[in-house]
């Protein structure tokens, strides 16, 4: 919970992303692999050329090597997630960074540590233009590889970080999930880093050994030495150095309570989530990567309510194929049968896909061509991903969910495809499911206002509260200038929220909620009191979700929600959360 913790005069604060909930209290230890000096020359001869190219492939091999012995070198709890190495090294052979940092050279005659720098600019300029947080948080992995790269250029050995000492908090500009893992077993006691967010490839891992971690903090390496002690709470996004003994205290004790309180809830994650007065409400997990099925399923949940499916189609030379997608889709059936997968269909822009594609960049992706649209304009694409699906809900209960729809004619044209899809199984005499529940993101504003009329023509609603607060408040959360703008309880959303959530109580259409809303101990307990019967959240913030709603009872989640609806002003509505929130769990609090 985002709470103004007890900070003294003196007390150097930094505010960045809640990467990976906890809190950690260490020594720091200091570590910029992009603090180094390089080379800076012309490549004078043609001979030069392709001596430089070669020198670039023999970094790579370097780079390639270590990360594949930091996969064979995976700790037993963290083997599920070797797909995310194994992503990082396909970002290696990357189109975009491979064929532009060549052109530097052979075009521009640049080093090659200066092809690669540039690369890393011109691909930073574009991302960090993105609204969408999934794609924009993959810079930080384009970042790591790309100065592992030029750690290697110039001798560094990939840019491995030193030993540290345990209970150290390691302060970097960025780190690789593979040494996030290494560093882990060995002891680290959190992160706090400059790049990434909470959906970059080091946070999962971070998330996955529940390791505290904060990223994107501005100008932290620079305020840091060696040595300094450090707080770093993952749960506000708060790094705060040299603490005097007032705040040190605090937050030990905070640590503690905090150790107690996940045990416990995390025990009695696989009890229902029943209200006090026997309400039943549904808490189901997100899924980005097959490697988190594990935390999904030892947290409780009844099911996947957000499969995002954009991972296998980034960072490759070919589009994915219908049989590769379709024994990917199949294990995540399986694995969480007899409880029920939502996948959402591909919510990719033109410039995300693969160069195979040959579509000019977007240059606003969030008003441009992605999710439903990009679909319909590219059915190719969405055509092998249909018939993928469709093979794999033979194998347990599967829903179709699609993303940014604006008008119910991208649900009709849909339906037709997923209709010619299911004819051509049949015709091939293929195993299938027929006749899935096909449903639709409500994360514009225009399809709150289309509800009802969706209500009668398709089989579920989902909320996504994310791009829903974003487009609604014309904020984008990962802009520095506006992100306090970026509110939850903003009084317009609370009001789209029950008017979804009425109309699909009046028409009897399923509405789940799967934005970061639902994971969130500040704004769950408003949502069900709104009526919402099912959420999906990150897997690690279901036992505490599901603890809420066990020491509730709907009816006062009811009057909280009905005190927020009343509100004029963000201010109001979270003050009055907080209080109640205080009041009926103080032990968030002390």
């Amino acid at each position: 919970m985002n709470l103004p913790p007890p900070f003294v005069p003196g007390d150097s604060v930094l505010t960045g992303v809640r990467a990976s909930s906890g809190i950690a209290i260490g020594p720091a230890r200091v570590f910029n692999h992009k603090n180094l000096l390089l080379p800076d020359y012309r490549l004078r001869s043609e001979s030069l050329l392709e001596s430089e190219i070669d020198r670039l492939q023999q970094a790579k091999s370097v780079v390639r090597q270590r990360l594949n012995a930091s996969r064979e070198a995976l700790p037993p709890e963290l083997k599920s997630q070797a797909g995310i190495i194994d992503a990082l090294l396909l970002l290696l052979d990357d189109p975009v960074l491979s064929k532009k940092t060549c052109s530097l050279i052979r075009e521009e005659r640049r080093n090659a540590e200066q092809a690669v720098i540039l690369t890393l600019k011109s691909i930073s300029a574009i991302m960090e233009n993105v609204a969408d947080d999934y794609i924009s948080s993959r810079l930080s992995d384009v970042e790591m590889v790309g100065y592992s790269i030029i750690s290697a250029l110039v001798g560094h050995g990939g840019g491995e970080m030193p030993e540290m000492p345990e209970g150290s908090i390691l302060v970097v500009q960025d780190i690789s999930p593979a040494e996030v893992a290494k560093l882990a077993s060995a002891g680290l006691a959190g992160l706090a880093t400059e790049s990434g967010g909470h959906t970059s490839h080091t946070a999962i891992v971070a998330q996955a050994l529940e390791l505290p971690a904060v990223m994107g903090v501005k100008n932290l390496v620079a305020g840091v030495a060696n040595g300094d002690t450090v707080i770093l709470d993952g749960r506000t996004g708060h790094v705060i150095i040299r603490p005097d003994e007032d705040t040190l205290n605090f937050y030990r004790t905070r640590q503690k309570m905090e150790w107690s309180f996940n045990a416990e809830i995390v025990r009695s994650a696989h009890l229902p989530a029943v209200t006090l007065d026997d309400r039943h409400i549904e808490v189901m997990g997100n899924l980005e990567l097959v490697e988190e099925l594990p935390a999904i399923m030892s947290y409780g949940s009844e099911g996947i309510g957000l499969y995002r499916t954009e991972f296998m189609y980034m960072n490759r030379k070919f589009l994915p194929g219908e049989d590769e997608l379709f024994a990917v889709y199949r294990r995540v059936v399986e694995s969480t049968a007899p409880n029920p997968v939502i996948i959402r269909t591909l919510d990719l822009g033109c410039d995300k896909l693969l160069e195979e594609s040959a579509h000019s960049p977007d240059p606003n992706l969030a008003l441009g061509l992605r999710g439903i649209r990009f679909c319909l304009r590219n059915r190719p694409i969405f055509k092998t991903q249909i018939r993928a699906i469709l093979r794999a809900a033979h194998y347990g209960e599967v829903k179709i969910l699609l993303p940014m729809v604006s008008g119910i004619e991208e649900l009709r044209a849909t339906r037709l495809l997923v209709g010619e899809m299911e004819r051509s199984l049949e015709l091939e005499k293929i195993p299938y499911a027929p006749g899935l529940p096909l449903g639709v993101m409500i994360e514009v504003p225009a399809t709150v206002f289309l509800a009802r009329e969706l209500a009668e023509e398709t089989a579920f609603f989902s909320i996504g509260t994310n791009d829903l607060i974003q487009y609604t408040l014309a904020v984008d959360r990962g802009n520095p200038e506006v992100a306090e703008m970026y509110q939850p309880l903003h009084p317009a959303i609370l009001r789209m929220i029950k008017l979804v959530l009425d109309i699909g109580r009046e028409t009897g259409t399923y509405v789940s909620i799967c934005g970061d809303m639902a994971a969130s101990e500040l704004t769950a307990p408003i949502l069900i009191g709104l009526g919402a019967e099912s959420l999906s959240m990150p897997p690690a913030a279901i036992p505490k979700i599901k603890r809420l709603i066990r020491m509730s009872s709907h009816s006062e989640l009811r009057a909280w929600a009905g005190e927020a609806l009343l509100a004029k002003t963000t201010e109001e509505a979270s003050g009055q959360s907080n209080r109640n929130l205080k009041r009926k769990f103080p032990e968030l609090f002390r």
